[in-house]
Order: structure tokens, then C-alpha cells, then sequence
């Protein structure tokens, strides 16, 4: 999603208005679910995405009268009988698409601060009135940014902020409000700068992670061999997460070069609450670093956190069939994260 408010703040910049399509709600088979976006500028140029086939094409249609008339509005569609029917569909479910018309100058600014904040790993909410009118960011601290929301609202904002990933329509103030998340990749730190590591880093920031890589050999850790990772640290493995903030919403990935190094990383790991800690090995090895971390003080419980062998068993043996292997689990880990 990042690509995407990266390209919306390009097109307002332009001076231009865009549209916007967003899934709002869904149930059953659908080609996207909530939260699924697309944006459209004048001419019929797209980036995004709310399912393809006939629902796109008829969003499209739409989007072309929103960047009109600006009168936003909602589209329902039933993927369970005609329309499924008519674009030759096997989805049975039901969706339901806010279109809105988005103004280069003050809200152009409010989408490039949104930018801003989310590049730089905050969680934020866009507060949408639905009947029309300014736009807030709801920061989890601090004022609202944008409009002046009046402090129910805005208090009510952020308390739906701390659970809600997807949108959420709801009414307040006599008013119905889009409330849309914002967040930047989750975060991904490798522990190791081998020979898994570099197709991992390299497939891990394809699918919306932001990789850090660390290892305490500058030959391997460098710009080189990874130049998709956002950050590379060169570091002592014992020491590499103790300053790190780790939050739920982080992975662990550890791939050193060694029993030793596995153990000292896992050891920091499980001091942290990543959301996902996984690390390379056969069972063996993993009994191995168990025992020496349960003579540290870790329990069986610290280890029903770990992913070990990490990955989905899909037989992969070369370093890309690896990575493959451990990105799946990653995306697995992080949709599970967001379903709860």
C-alpha cells in the first residue's frame, strides 16, 4: 500500500484530482477483501486493485463519473448470482466499494503528510466524512491533523485505531465516517547475511516487508549483495536486537552462520514481542539451541513462539526455494495478524 499513497501523492502533486476505490466490507469468495484500494486519474490511468474482471471494469465506470461531479458514493455488488454469472466467476461472495474524489492543494498535502508519517512507521487513520468535507489523520498521539474533529469523534477515532486494519464505516455526529489504517511493510529482520538471506531480503521486499538485515561481517552485510534492504546493520550477533523496538507487528527471521549465533539471536528474539520469530535448522539443531537457552531460563512456552524449520514445508531445497518456503510463512504469520 505504501506504492500506492506513493503514487496517489504523485498524481495530486500534479495539480490533477484522483479517484478513489476502496473495499469497505466483504463476506464470503471475493477476489480482494477489505481494504483493497484503487486509484484512478483523469484519462483512465489506474494503479491498484479491487478484484479485476467485471467489478473493476464497473469501478472504473464509476471513478470516471466521481473525477466528474466529486459526489462520493458506495457501489454493492453480489458475486453470487447474475453478475458472477456474466463475468464467468467462481466467487460466492458480496463487497461493497466507497468511491470518493481526492483534491490536489490542501488534501494533496494531507496525503503527502500521510506519506511522511506512514514511511516513517506510524500507524495512522485517515477520517473520511462520507456526505463529503475535509479529511483528518488521526495520529495515535496528537491532534488530529487536517480538520478540526471534534474530540468525541477524534477520541473514538483512535480507540478504533488500536484494533481496527481494515476500513470501517461508522457514524458519528449525525455524519457516516470512513475510517481507513494506514501502516507502513511490516518490519523483517534477518539475522544473518548468507546465502538464504539475500534471495529472502530480495522476495520479502516484493511483498511488503521492510528488511533489515544484520550480520557482523561487512562482506556479506553491504549494499552489493542487498540492495533491496531498507537498512543494513553490521553488528555483533550477540548484541544485533538488544536496541531494537520490536513490536507485535515485527518477524524475526534468523539464518546465521552458525548453532552459536542461532542461539544468541533467539535469545534476544524472545525477549522482544515480535509477532513472528522463525529459525533455519533441522529438529536436531533446533533441540540443540533449545537446551542451551532452557539453561538461560526459557521455557517450553518461549518456545511455542518459534517457527523451527522455519517455513512452509514445500520441499524447497536451493537458497530461492528456501526463501520462497520462508516468505509464505511470513505472509501467512502477517494475515493471521491482521484477521485477529
Amino acid at each position: 500500500m505504501t506504492d500506492l499513497l506513493k503514487t496517489l501523492s504523485l498524481w495530486l502533486s500534479e495539480g490533477k484530482p484522483v479517484a478513489s476505490a476502496t473495499i469497505v466490507t466483504h463476506e464470503g469468495s471475493t477476489p480482494r477483501s477489505a481494504g483493497s484500494k484503487m486509484i484512478v486519474r483523469p484519462g483512465g490511468e489506474m494503479f491498484g486493485t479491487v478484484g479485476g474482471g467485471l467489478v473493476e471494469a464497473r469501478v472504473l465506470q464509476a471513478a470516471a463519473r466521481v473525477l466528474s461531479d466529486g459526489v462520493p458514493g458506495i457501489m454493492d455488488f453480489d458475486l453470487t448470482g447474475e453478475l458472477a454469472a456474466g463475468a464467468d466467476m467462481v466467487c460466492g461472495g458480496k463487497l461493497r466499494v466507497f468511491l470518493e474524489r481526492i483534491e490536489p492543494g490542501a488534501e494533496g498535502a494531507l496525503y503527502a503528510e500521510l506519506l511522511r508519517r506512514v514511511e516513517r512507521g506510524e500507524r495512522m487513520l485517515l477520517a473520511v466524512p462520507m456526505g463529503g468535507g475535509p479529511r483528518a489523520l488521526v495520529p495515535a498521539r496528537g491532534e488530529a491533523l487536517g480538520a478540526r474533529l471534534p474530540q468525541g469523534l477524534l477520541e473514538g477515532a483512535r480507540q478504533a485505531g488500536r484494533d481496527i486494519r481494515a476500513p470501517v464505516v461508522f457514524e458519528a455526529l449525525e455524519e457516516r465516517w470512513f475510517l481507513e489504517p494506514w501502516a507502513g511493510p511490516s518490519p523483517l529482520y534477518i539475522a544473518g547475511a548468507g546465502h538464504v538471506s539475500r534471495p529472502t531480503a530480495r522476495v520479502a521486499s516484493m511483498t511488503g516487508f521492510r528488511v533489515t538485515v544484520m550480520d557482523d561481517r561487512p562482506e556479506f552485510a553491504n549494499r552489493d549483495r542487498f540492495p533491496e534492504a531498507h537498512e543494513l546493520i553490521v553488528e555483533d550477533m550477540r548484541t544485533c536486537l538488544r536496541s531494537k523496538a520490536i513490536g507485535p507487528d515485527a518477524s524475526v527471521v534468523i539464518v546465521t552462520r552458525g548453532h552459536v549465533g542461532d542461539a544468541d539471536v533467539l535469545a534476544q528474539a524472545l525477549r522482544t514481542q515480535a509477532g513472528y520469530i522463525g529459525m533455519i535448522g533441522s529438529r536436531r539443531k533446533r533441540d540443540s539451541v533449545y537446551g542451551k537457552l532452557r539453561a538461560q531460563g526459557f521455557t517450553d512456552a518461549d518456545f511455542e513462539r518459534v517457527r523451527c524449520p522455519i517455513g512452509l514445508d514445500i520441499g524447497a531445497e536451493t537458497p530461492e526455494e528456501i526463501a520462497v518456503s520462508i516468505l509464505a510463512e511470513l505472509i501467512q504469520a502477517r494475515a493471521a495478524r491482521g484477521a485477529a
